[in-house]
């Protein structure tokens, strides 16, 4: 698993194990990032490209992804809302 604090990574599984798919792998940075962190790893650079290398590494090192995987990193920007006690957190349903 990654070693860093903030970061957790754990392994969907469905019914993914019942037809051989591969497991997605979902890494959650727990803190929202500064937009011009978002727009550098965007580009490949910066401190969070660093990072996202680092979790890589140690999911690989763990034997969660296999060590010649291509990592692929989606970055997905959160819509501001009007006001912040609207924002739509619950996911649990």
């Amino acid at each position: 698993m990654a070693t860093s604090g903030t970061t957790a990574a754990e392994p969907e599984s469905s019914q993914q194990d019942d037809i051989g798919a591969p497991q997605i792998v979902v890494v959650d940075l727990d803190e929202a990032q500064p937009s011009r962190l978002v727009k550098l790893l965007r580009k490949g650079r910066g401190k969070l490209m660093t990072r996202v290398e680092r979790v890589v590494a140690d999911l690989s090192e763990a034997g969660t992804i296999k060590s010649g995987a291509q990592p692929v990193v989606i970055v997905v920007r959160e819509a501001p809302t009007l006001f912040g006690f609207l924002s739509d957190d619950d996911d649990d349903d």
